[in-house]
């Protein structure tokens, strides 16, 4: 079977990707942020004081603070219904509100918000001497949610903190601003732009640096950070259809594999999340693409692309390692030789992985190699012996069954929430599970079906490393065995091939059922405001918190 494509095959996956594309990039990101920024200026040597006067006394509901670096922001707040300022913080006419203290949380790029319940005038912002932190705009809302006008602002500078209120769509969602660990990965991505010290060391450079691309093009923004991951997703979209269409010999398997990948919610969320997982999921369905067509359609030099691309991951995160593990495990059942292709393969990878250190050498004063090579068993050691817990973290075994999804944001407004959670699609992660279970025991073991091979083995192999970590997992570690469950469904349905109409019937059913669901869940697993009943009635399981 020749691998170039008839036209409608083009223009379905062409339209794959469109859809995809369109729905991933709705509320995808704001393209503009507050980007004039207020500091205070008596670090050490005094206390810098900003009054908001809104003219008349005001049902004050959140104060949004927009958090523009990652440095301690430290700050005692005090209301006044009164009709003068010069009241003395703590004294008569002045109430103290709020203590707010960022120490102990990393913010960089995201808005955090204080709850207040009361009616006053003025707003007195106490930074103490130990508040150095950068803020890019302060929004104060009514408790019916609606923006309340500034009408003066006193302190040095401290029209700064007011000036984009236009930058500012309410209500405030995972649109506008970080979140979750994109603050780690997006902080770094800037780092890297203006030659400072990267501050996250604990995964290679790669996935950092194409968020820093997606930045140098689109601006620092949550649009610009994100972006490219959509595109990554789309990508995987092409991919996953040429290896369905070659693995069965079928258009309508490509297709019906493509679509799976299209609507799964893991593939979705991952894509609008500036961390190194999508890149991670792209790098690995590539490199089995090509394992594919090395081990069954003999393209001889295949197995180069397939260990360079494993590098590429692996230049994501080390996870990468399991993937390689599970090529080499392929080459060996299926008695290929070809090591010298395998060592050259290695010898690109490790000359992309040092490449990828570049600018954390020039950043900071300028690192050398052995500085490169010491931070290697840093990371080893970090991720060795790292005790942290998380109350969204799930054990290897619970994946599959979605037993606890990972709870990414979650924001609630008047009336609605704006929430994301990073689970899988059920029809796909449930329906997957005997598919998994008839191929290998029917196809595998009793009549040892290499194409059956292909997709158990690196799913065994991508998952059950996890079993023997101990650091804390998350569901998203899941995220590269995605495309074999999908694969595992759609051989399954190609067994039904005896009878045409039966099989097309199910397919047709199955993407349907799968269409639906990504319709149902849209709301949790993209941030779209919805009403808090309708996101409760998604919780189909007891773990199943958002």
């Amino acid at each position: 079977m020749k691998i170039a494509c008839k036209p409608w095959e083009i223009a379905s996956i062409a339209a794959l990707m469109c859809i995809f594309i369109v729905i991933a990039t709705l509320n995808l990101g704001a393209p503009e942020i507050p980007s004039s920024c207020w500091q205070p200026h008596n670090h050490g040597t005094g206390i810098d004081e900003v009054v908001l006067d809104f003219g008349a006394v005001q049902p004050l509901g959140d104060v949004y603070i927009f958090l523009r670096d990652a440095n301690r922001t430290e700050f005692d707040l005090y209301g006044s219904a009164s009709t003068s300022t010069s009241t003395a913080p703590g004294g008569d006419g002045w109430k103290k509100l709020y203590s707010y203290d960022n120490l102990e949380n990393v913010h960089f790029c995201n808005w955090d918000r204080v709850k207040l319940n009361t009616n006053a005038r003025f707003l007195k912002f106490r930074f103490t001497n130990e508040s150095t932190g950068k803020i890019g705009e302060i929004v104060v809302l009514s408790r019916a949610n609606e923006r309340i006008a500034i009408e003066n602002i006193e302190g040095e500078n401290g029209s700064r903190l007011i000036d984009e209120q236009n930058r500012v769509q309410l209500p405030i969602t995972q649109e506008d601003g970080a979140y979750f660990d994109e603050m780690y990965f997006v902080r770094t991505a800037w780092e890297y732009l203006n030659f400072k010290e990267p501050y996250e060391w604990t995964h290679p450079p790669l996935g950092k640096l194409i968020i820093a691309l997606g930045i140098l093009i689109f601006g620092m923004n949550p649009f610009g950070w994100r972006f490219l991951g959509v595109l990554a997703a789309a990508a995987m979209i092409p991919i996953m259809f040429s290896l369905g269409r070659l693995m069965f010999k079928s258009s309508g398997a490509g297709i019906f594999a493509a679509s799976l990948l299209t609507f799964d919610f893991m593939h979705f969320s991952l894509a609008r999340l500036a961390t190194g997982e999508i890149y991670i999921a792209l790098f690995s369905l590539l490199s089995f693409f090509f394992a594919f067509l090395y081990l069954y359609r003999g393209s001889p030099y295949a197995l180069f692309l397939s260990i360079v691309t494993c590098g590429l991951c692996f230049t994501v995160k080390w996870t990468a390692f399991f993937g390689f593990i599970a090529i080499l495990a392929l080459m060996l059942v299926c008695k290929r030789r070809d090591w010298e292709l395998v060592l050259a393969g290695l010898l690109v990878s490790a000359a992309l992985y040092l490449a990828s250190y570049i600018p954390s050498m020039l950043a900071g004063g300028g690192h050398g190699l052995v500085d490169v090579i010491e931070l290697q068993f840093r990371m080893f050691g970090y991720h060795a012996g790292i005790g942290a817990t998380h109350p969204f973290s799930s054990p290897w075994w619970s994946w599959q069954l979605m037993l606890k999804p990972l709870w990414l944001y979650s924001n609630t407004l008047d009336g609605t929430v704006s929430t994301v959670v990073l689970m899988g699609n059920p029809a796909i992660w449930w329906g997957s599970i005997p598919a998994l279970g008839f191929i290998a025991v029917r196809r595998l073991i009793r009549k040892f079906d290499y194409t059956a091979l292909f997709i158990v083995l690196p799913f065994l192999l991508l998952w059950l490393p996890y079993a023997l970590i101990t650091r804390i997992l998350f569901i998203y570690h899941f995220v590269a065995d995605v495309p074999f469950m999908i694969l595992a469904i759609t051989y399954c349905m190609m067994m039904l091939q005896q009878n045409r109409r039966l099989s097309l019937l199910a397919m047709l059913s199955f993407v349907i059922l799968a269409v639906a669901l990504f319709a149902l869940f849209y709301p949790v697993i993209s941030g779209y405001p919805i009403a808090t009943g309708y996101k409760d009635s998604l919780r189909w399981l007891s773990g199943w918190i958002f």
